[in-house]
């Protein structure tokens, strides 16, 4: 089953996403690894991560129809694929509840949904947090014409970035840690606009 929506979700996001800086198929691709790492350290088997990878590579399909409120769609998508293969009814709630769980402000409901939660929020705690930022800036400026300075921006991240928070335990033991180096180079770079 896994091969078979890796294939399938490769495909759409292939077609549809790939002139999104952000999320893109690559992106995807790191969700599901994070997915993977998370439940290793937590101890998770790997039939039980199974519906969270399901709903890892499917989680950025709907913005193949819409930007703003893709999770709705990607639950459809995700819906029909799943039910059309015999997939079981109450993994299938499984994959929509850690579908719901990327919609932000995120609100997951057990440890399945945080585990996707914090799979795709993993990138704040990591080194190529800033790079990553820039691709999801153009992504904003191209799609929904957002535009900001690089102080409003910088302001926009440390907002959250202090105010996220990780649900697993991985997540609040490791996660966080780099989470935090973030923001302190962050208010390092605002605090040269401060000086200005």
């Amino acid at each position: 089953m896994l091969e078979k929506v890796a294939n399938h979700c490769r495909r759409i996001l292939l077609q549809f996403c790939s002139h999104l800086p952000f999320h893109d198929l690559a992106h995807t691709e790191e969700v599901v690894g994070n997915v993977r790492q998370i439940g290793q350290k937590l101890g998770l088997s790997p039939e039980e991560l199974e519906p969270v990878i399901i709903a890892a590579w499917f989680h950025d399909t709907g913005f193949k129809k819409i930007y703003t409120g893709h999770e709705n769609v990607s639950i459809q998508l995700a819906k029909e694929f799943l039910l059309a293969e015999g997939y079981p009814e109450d993994l299938l709630q499984v994959v929509i509840s850690c579908i719901e769980a990327t919609r932000m402000p995120q609100r997951p409901s057990g440890l399945l949904p945080e585990i996707l939660a914090d799979a795709d929020i993993f990138h704040i705690s990591k080194e190529n947090f800033f790079f990553r930022k820039l691709l999801l800036r153009r992504e904003w400026e191209m799609v929904l014409c957002k535009r900001y300075t690089d102080h409003e921006w910088h302001l926009l991240n440390l907002d959250f970035l202090l105010t996220h928070r990780f649900f697993t335990r991985f997540g609040k033991q490791l996660l966080m840690e780099g989470q935090h180096m973030n923001e302190r180079k962050v208010q390092k770079i605002l605090a040269f606009y401060a000086e200005q």
